[in-house]
Parts: structure tokens; sequence; C-alpha cells
């Protein structure tokens, strides 16, 4: 999971247009703060703080998905909300294992990480050019090294 979240992030950083970029902040963002959330508990399962975090992320991308023109904010919500949802779970029933939850989140978790490499994957299909300019030179290089080989010397 975490080798697919920092795969997605760095990809979604590089190759990703504006609304990746906001994307891959808040997900690397939530990484950072998830650190220290998930020591603050109340009971054995129920860690509030995570919770907390989790339901403003499922609001930020929420309202990522009604401002923006793509589908992915909109499939990152529903996952969020669903993360909330094994929150909410875990606080009605107590007897739910927590082995049980942290399986439905880290599952979660991997299906928002494909989201965001899908997302990238999807942009570089529609022929949409990167915003990093790591991504808009390379495209360049190979653009430009593809018309000598066609045709040195001539203009098109």
């Amino acid at each position: 999971m975490h080798v697919a979240g920092f795969a997605a992030i760095i990809v979604a950083w590089l190759k990703g247009g504006h609304t990746e970029r906001f994307g891959a902040s808040v997900l690397v963002i939530a990484y950072m703060l998830s650190m220290h959330t998930y020591t603050w508990q109340i009971g054995n399962d129920i860690y509030w703080a995570a919770a907390a975090q989790d339901l403003i992320i499922t609001v930020v991308f929420g309202w990522l998905a009604l401002r923006s023109s793509r589908w992915w904010p909109l499939v990152m919500t529903a996952l969020f909300a669903l993360v909330m949802l094994v929150h909410l779970l875990t606080i009605v029933d107590p007897d739910l294992s927590e082995l049980a939850a942290m399986s439905a989140q880290v599952g979660l978790n991997t299906l928002i990480n494909v989201t965001l490499l899908a997302s990238v994957c999807e942009r570089w299909l529609a022929g949409e050019r990167p915003i990093s300019r790591i991504g808009r030179d390379r495209a360049r290089q190979t653009m430009e090294a593809g018309d000598a080989a066609i045709a040195p010397g001539s203009r098109s």
C-alpha cells in the first residue's frame, strides 16, 4: 500500500495537471499527519484524530469534485466516504475486530492510491501535457528527436 502510495504521488506530481498535483499534495499532508493521528485513541479501537482527518479529506475531495471537470475526485470522495463508514462502524459496533477494520482501511487506501495513479494515466491517454517542467521537457525532447529523425534539415 505504501509503495503504491509513494509511486502514485510521485507520478501525479511529475506527470499530472493542477488537479492531480492538488490531490497528491492533500495525500502527502495526510500521510505526514497520519504518523501522529493513529496514536490518539478513545478506548481500544477508536482513533478519533484519524477519523477527523479522514472527514476533512473527504470534504476537500468533495469540494474538488464539485470544482473540477475530472472524474477521479468524485471517486476519491466516495472512497473516503467508505473510509469514514469504517470509522463509524468501529464506533457503533465495539465488537468489530480491529483486524477487520484495519483490513478495510488498507484495502480502501490502496484503491485511493490506484485512483490517483489512474488519473494520471487517463490524462496521458487523453494527450494532455503535464504541468511539471520535468515532464514537459522530456516530452519536448522526445518530440524534437522524433522530428529530427524523420526529416533532418527540413521544416514542418
